[in-house]
C-alpha cells in the first residue's frame, strides 16, 4: 500500500513541487506525465468533486484522506479527474485530470524480461511518474483550497440558519462525463452535502413521493458509485443531520441512476486495487415483466467485489458485494446488493454460476418465493 502523509504543510509542499512541473512542461523539458499509460483498458475511472464551501483555512485533512486513499486504490492507467463544484451556483469546474502510472503483474513481468540497451527500463522510471501524478492532484486541490477556503466562523453554520447549497445542480452540471460513460465512475465527493435549494433539502422531512431528480434535471450519473465524506462537518448540533442527509441523497442519486457506496464522516474506500473486470447483460422476468439490464463487476486478487453494481432497465442500479471467482471457464457469483432492487427487502442475493461467458442462477430473497431466475452472458464481439 502506499502512504502519504500530508497535512497543511503537505499542501504547500504539493504546491511548490507541481508549479515546479507545470513549469518544466509548459517549457518542455524535464519530465512529463506519459500519457501512454491512458492507453491502457480500465473499466473505472475515478472523478473527485470538491466543494467549495466546505473549505475551512487551516483544515486540510480531508485532502491527506482523499490522496492516500486513491494512490491506495488506483488501477494501472485510471484516469482521475478532480472537479471543483461550487453549490452557490449550481455549477461545477473541471480543474486537473491525468492517467495513474503503473503497470499491471502481467505487464511489470514482461517488461522486467526484456534487456534495454538503448532505452530505459520503463519501471526505472515509475516512481518519478507517480511522484509527478500525486504532485499534479495536490496542485489541483490546492487551487481549490486557496481560491476558496474561509474562516471557519463564515463556514460553520446552525441548521435554523443554513446557507442555499444546489449540491445537486452542481453535481449534474457534470453529467456530460456520466452520458456517454462505458466504464464505471468512482465519484468521491468531499462536501457536508447539506443540499438546502429549490429541489430538496435535508432539513425538511423526505417527501411520501420522491422526486424523480433525473426526470427535473434532465441529468443521470449512468454506472456511477459515489462516495461521500465530510458529511455535516460545518454543522452545529447535527446529531441527527448525517443519517437524514444519507437517506435524503440515496434517494436522489438512484432517481439518478446512480448508487451509494459511503457516506459519512469520514471516506470509506478501501485498500484494495481491482485487477480484473467484467461487464455482462442480463435477463431476468417479474412475473411477466421480462428485464434486461447490465452487470459490472471489478474483483481484487481474493476475488472481493470492489465498487460493482447491478441494475435493470426501470429499475435503477444498486451496488453490489460479494465475490467472483472463476476455476478456469467455470465461475461463481456470490453477491448481495446494497438495497432491494428486484424485491423490496433491504438487500437481493445474486448468485450466479457457470462458464465465465454464459452464467445462470437466481437474484431475490433466498428461500422465499421473491426469487427469480438470473441470466448473465459476456456481450458477443
Amino acid at each position: 500500500m502506499k502512504t502519504i502523509n500530508m497535512g497543511l504543510a503537505g499542501l504547500a509542499g504539493f504546491l511548490t513541487l507541481c508549479l515546479h512541473c507545470s513549469a518544466q512542461a509548459q517549457i518542455g523539458v524535464g519530465p512529463t506525465l506519459n500519457p501512454a499509460f491512458c492507453n491502457q483498458p480500465t473499466q473505472r475511472e475515478t472523478v473527485a468533486y470538491i466543494d467549495d464551501m466546505s473549505l475551512v483555512e487551516g483544515k486540510t485533512e480531508w485532502a491527506q484522506k482523499l490522496v492516500t486513499k486513491l494512490m491506495s486504490s488506483l488501477m494501472p492507467g485510471e484516469r482521475v479527474a478532480v472537479v471543483q463544484i461550487s453549490p452557490a451556483s449550481g455549477q461545477s469546474k473541471a480543474v486537473w485530470s491525468g492517467c495513474w502510472p503503473d503497470y499491471n503483474a502481467e505487464q511489470r513481468s514482461q517488461i522486467g524480461s526484456q534487456h534495454y540497451i538503448f532505452s530505459k527500463n520503463p519501471l526505472d522510471g515509475l516512481k518519478e511518474q507517480q511522484a509527478l501524478f500525486q504532485g499534479y492532484i495536490g496542485q489541483a486541490l490546492t487551487k481549490i483550497y486557496a481560491e476558496s477556503k474561509r474562516p471557519q466562523g463564515q463556514v460553520r453554520f446552525a441548521p435554523d440558519n443554513a446557507p442555499r447549497k444546489q449540491i445537486l445542480r452542481a453535481l449534474a452540471s457534470d453529467e456530460g462525463r456520466y452520458s456517454s460513460a462505458q466504464k464505471t465512475i468512482r465519484a468521491v465527493i468531499y462536501s457536508d452535502m447539506m443540499e438546502n435549494s429549490d429541489l430538496g433539502s435535508v432539513y425538511a422531512p423526505l417527501p411520501e413521493k420522491f422526486p424523480n431528480y433525473g426526470e427535473r434535471l434532465g441529468s443521470r450519473f449512468r454506472h456511477g458509485v459515489f462516495y461521500a465524506f465530510g458529511v455535516a462537518g460545518n454543522v452545529d448540533n447535527s446529531t441527527n443531520l448525517p443519517e437524514k442527509a444519507r437517506t435524503f441523497w440515496a434517494h436522489a442519486l438512484e432517481m439518478m441512476s446512480a448508487s451509494v457506496a459511503g457516506f459519512g464522516s469520514d471516506l470509506v474506500i478501501e485498500n484494495r486495487v481491482p485487477i480484473a473486470s467484467y461487464v455482462f447483460d442480463l435477463k431476468t422476468a417479474l412475473g411477466d415483466d421480462k428485464l434486461e439490464g447490465k452487470m459490472s463487476l471489478l474483483v481484487d486478487r481474493e476475488g472481493a467485489l470492489i465498487d460493482s453494481w447491478i441494475g435493470f432497465d426501470r429499475l435503477s442500479i444498486v451496488g453490489l458485494t460479494g465475490k467472483f471467482k472463476c476455476d478456469g471457464e467455470n465461475c461463481l457469483l456470490d453477491g448481495s446488493t446494497a438495497r432491494g432492487l428486484v424485491t423490496k427487502s433491504d438487500t437481493d442475493s445474486v448468485q450466479l454460476s457457470g462458464k465465465q461467458t454464459d452464467l445462470s442462477g437466481q437474484i431475490g430473497v433466498r428461500s422465499t418465493k421473491q426469487l427469480f431466475e438470473l441470466k448473465a452472458a459476456l456481450p458477443r464481439t
